[in-house]
């Protein structure tokens, strides 16, 4: 599997964009119109519980996605979880069970200007969270 990262530059970290991405899916991103025809176009002939490789052109579009400062000033949570949305548009049968998701870095966090909590389930082991909150960010 090919090791994504983010193309914008912003996060040092491919899978913490992952997570800030998420945080946007219920925000009307300006990349949503694009996402929904990307992922009704690829989910549809997914095999489902084959082993299937994640959804290459998902993956591709998140590395490539360049997020508006305006889609970043809306996110005020992050959520860390395993059943973030996001992950089963890239890979719609994932179960969690492996580190594939996981986020070794939030090197780029700063550029979310107005965050203010995180909600910690999982994802990332908890000292990886500390530079956030030294800002002030509050997890939860």
């Amino acid at each position: 599997m090919d090791k994504y990262i983010d193309k914008m530059g912003l996060f040092e970290d491919f899978n913490f964009k992952l997570v800030v991405i998420e945080a946007l899916l219920d925000e009307e991103p300006t990349f949503q119109d694009k996402l929904e025809t990307l992922i009704e176009k690829h989910s549809e002939n997914y095999e489902w519980y084959t082993d299937a490789e994640p959804i290459k052109e998902l993956l591709q579009f998140f590395s490539e996605l360049c997020i508006e400062q305006k889609d970043l000033d809306k996110i005020t949570e992050l959520c860390f979880d395993g059943g973030n949305e996001i992950y089963h548009y890239i890979k719609p049968d994932w179960d969690g069970e492996d580190s594939f998701f996981d986020i070794q870095s939030v090197r780029g966090f700063e550029h979310l200007k107005n965050l203010k909590s995180i909600v910690y389930i999982s994802m990332a082991d908890e000292e990886i969270l500390e530079p956030m909150k030294e800002q002030g960010i509050t997890i939860e």
